[in-house]
């Protein structure tokens, strides 16, 4: 963040926040404890979780008052990082797209390995696996104060849709006359937009300025100034 200059700018993050390190805490009748990783006493070199025995410093710190799910992961590096973008985008003007697996804080357990393509213990073979935890845009929300709009989190299905990937697929197969290519557009737009594959598994959330949306109030009736707001690109339905 630091290397990027002063003066508007557009950020954009794309599958970056779900490979951040994570937090894991879960609720029990003494309270928050963190989930630790030790070593398993019983069974040479094999790693295993366990709950901290106390508090620390992490689950006095990092949850909210107000939670109510059993099993909570945090993200703090996320939440540093949109914070500073905050700060850029509320002084310096622009927005951010953020793109990644992802929920609206109702999700628990999602921590997760992925090797070749396949599921992996994250316990197991240390390193030679990517680590995973979708995306708790609820959290991040939280974390710009207000000081930015957020719009989102949506599913790419949504978003796509919003931007015109209907009308561009239909456009796109009207100029194209080799069957091959024909057919790699419609597995394509299938595999992204199908809420069974990518079409729901991905969420879209983004940042802008309060001037991007003037609101000027008047007595308990707010009024866009100069009337409607103008839309978001992805996040306001598309109208042909």
């Amino acid at each position: 963040m630091e290397d990027v200059p002063r003066g508007f700018s557009i950020y954009l993050a794309h599958e970056f926040f779900d490979a951040l390190p994570i937090h894991k805490f879960q609720k029990t009748d003494k309270g928050w404890r963190e989930i630790l990783i030790d070593i398993d006493p019983e069974v040479a070199n094999k790693l295993r979780f366990v709950l901290a025995p106390s508090a620390t410093l992490a689950s006095s710190t990092l949850l909210q008052a107000d939670e109510e799910r059993e099993h909570v992961e945090v993200c703090p590096e996320g939440g540093v990082l949109v914070q500073r973008l905050t700060n850029r985008i509320s002084e310096d003007g622009g927005a951010a797209l953020i793109a990644d697996y992802g929920h609206a804080g109702d999700k628990t357990d999602t921590f997760r390995g992925f090797r070749g393509h396949k599921l992996h213990d994250v316990l197991v073979a240390p390193g030679t696996a990517d680590l995973t935890a979708d995306v708790d845009f609820r959290y991040l929300r939280r974390m710009t104060e207000e000081r930015v709009l957020s719009f989102g989190p949506i599913t790419q299905q949504q978003f796509l849709r919003n931007m015109g990937i209907d009308v561009r697929l239909q456009v796109l197969l009207r100029s194209c006359t080799d069957s091959s290519t024909r057919k790699q557009l419609v597995q394509g737009f299938d595999m992204m937009m199908n809420p069974e594959k990518m079409g729901e598994r991905f969420k879209f959330f983004a940042l802008v300025p309060h001037s991007r949306i003037a609101v000027q109030t008047r007595g308990k009736k707010a009024e866009q100034k100069g009337g409607a707001a103008p839309p978001v690109s992805g996040f306001s339905e598309l109208g042909l």
